[in-house]
């Protein structure tokens, strides 16, 4: 049984990495610098983000996402 819980985990871990490994560095989105991602930044890099997504990830409603709300987005 042991040993089937540390495979499932291991097989869990790998599956999950390609998609963290996919997530664009935060620098490289804040293309103008100002240590938050707007909209129009994250969109060049993940074209397939919706407003919803978006608006779903700025949990303090300002319009842009923070590093740790990012972070907290791509990590799913």
């Amino acid at each position: 049984m042991r040993k089937l819980l540390i495979t499932t985990t291991a097989v869990t871990v790998l599956a999950a990495a390609p998609a963290l490994a996919a997530a664009p560095d935060f620098q490289s989105i804040d293309t103008d610098g100002n240590g938050a991602v707007s909209f129009e930044e994250l969109v060049v890099v993940m074209p397939d983000t919706s407003k919803d997504q978006f608006a779903s990830a700025d949990t303090d409603q300002n319009g842009e996402l923070s590093k740790e709300e990012y972070t907290e987005a791509v990590k799913g």
